[in-house]
């Protein structure tokens, strides 16, 4: 009998001990929905994140940067200054999609046993494939992979509140996702007192001598969202999604005679020294009348490629400089809030001015160089008067 309590004794203990467990477990991990309908388990707490793309990248640096134990591909150097140093250093997990895939499962499956990883991000548009290829991979190297919707512009708000909530910092999503709702709304209400009354642009993505590439018009356009947006886009519409837009003559560009002409951001600002010092582009009012503009790039180009939210620094440039009666905000002021809130970037007006060297209008000439100073002949007056002083003092001495 002693014996038998004994052991009923031991039992309740185990199953005690077996229920706490489990309760223990259930706590530390949560599932979540992703955006491609992906039921998945992650753990409550996320403090190592792989991003599966480009977007993804740019996405998560600018949510929390610190989460990061992997990266999609290596910083540029335009990139390096204004990026976390320790992103630097760490391994590199690929691309998932797109023409620069290069992440497979046993590269993951290797270096999740030094990383750790709590999930995999990857974002975009949300296509037919989506949820079979990640629950694919998602089974290969039992790793959570999760999709974050981010297509268009008016879909950053969602999309970072989403994103918080995926890795449980829901105030700083809900922080990314007022600033960006806030300036939708503000762009909105200002395209509408634009309305028709939009300029004319061109946006070159490739300059290579009688050939060149837009960035086409229309709903295919993902890289032309913003121009699309702002300005009446004279490129046709385009036929590859690609930042490499479709290719044009100069015979072409000529007869669409732009009123304003933006040239990506290229090392050592090829493409628009080349536009700015090109026979075959002088013949255009846009390049007569200075109306050539660089995109900005620090640490991504601001236009896109990859186009993600730091779209919204190009969309407050662009709607100052073409409409500064309507978007009238002081532009500098502007972009150093948004590097400090997003990037947690102070920039200073040097950087500031580097960045943006070939964004502006041309600054007014100073008064020292506007027109002939008066003051020489003031000057030889005074002389004659102090000399006519001094011949007095002497007669008198």
């Amino acid at each position: 009998m002693k014996k038998t309590r004994v052991i009923s004794a031991i039992m309740v203990f185990v199953i005690v001990c077996m229920a706490f467990c489990g309760s223990v477990s259930a706590e530390e991990t949560r599932v979540f929905t992703d955006d491609a309908g992906r039921v998945i388990s992650l753990p409550v707490t996320i403090d190592a994140v792989s991003p599966a793309g480009a977007l993804a990248q740019i996405m998560l640096y600018t949510l929390e940067p610190d989460l990061f134990v992997s990266v999609a591909n290596v910083f540029t150097e335009e990139e390096k200054k204004y990026v976390d140093s320790r992103l630097l250093t760490l391994p590199v997990t690929g691309q998932f999609y797109g023409s620069k895939s290069t992440m497979n499962a046993e590269e993951i499956m290797e270096l999740n046993k030094s990383l750790g990883i709590d999930v995999i991000l990857d974002v975009g548009e949300v296509k037919s494939c989506v949820k079979e290829d990640l629950d694919t991979i998602q089974s290969q190297t039992g790793v959570s992979f999760a999709f974050i919707t981010q297509n268009n512009l008016s879909d950053i708000p969602a999309s970072y509140i989403t994103l918080g909530n995926l890795l449980g910092i829901p105030k700083r999503g809900q922080e990314l996702a007022g600033y960006t709702k806030t300036l939708l709304a503000e762009f909105a209400s200002g395209m509408e007192k634009v309305g028709d009354n939009k300029v004319s642009l061109i946006y070159v993505s490739i300059v290579d001598g009688n050939s060149v590439n837009l960035i086409g018009s229309g709903d295919n356009s993902y890289h032309g969202e913003v121009i699309n947006y702002l300005g009446n886009n004279l490129a046709p519409e385009a036929v590859t999604a690609s930042g490499r837009g479709d290719a044009y003559t100069m015979e072409d560009i000529i007869q669409m005679n732009p009123e304003y002409i933006l040239v990506t951001y290229t090392k050592d600002h090829a493409y628009y020294n080349e536009i700015m010092n090109s026979s075959l582009w002088a013949t255009l009012p846009a390049v007569q009348n200075g109306k050539v503009y660089e995109a900005p790039c620090g640490p991504y180009n601001w236009m896109g490629n990859p186009p993600s939210v730091q779209r919204l620094l190009s969309m407050m440039w662009l709607g100052n400089l073409f409409y500064p009666d309507v978007f009238d905000y002081n532009i500098n002021d502007r972009v150093k809030e948004y590097y400090s809130l997003f990037f947690g970037y102070d920039l200073t007006d040097a950087e500031l001015n580097n960045i943006m060297i070939y964004a502006k209008n041309a600054s007014s000439p100073s008064p020292s160089s506007a027109a002939p100073s008066p003051f020489p002949l003031g000057g030889i007056l005074a002389g004659l008067g102090v000399a006519a002083l001094f011949a007095v003092i002497i007669r008198n001495q």
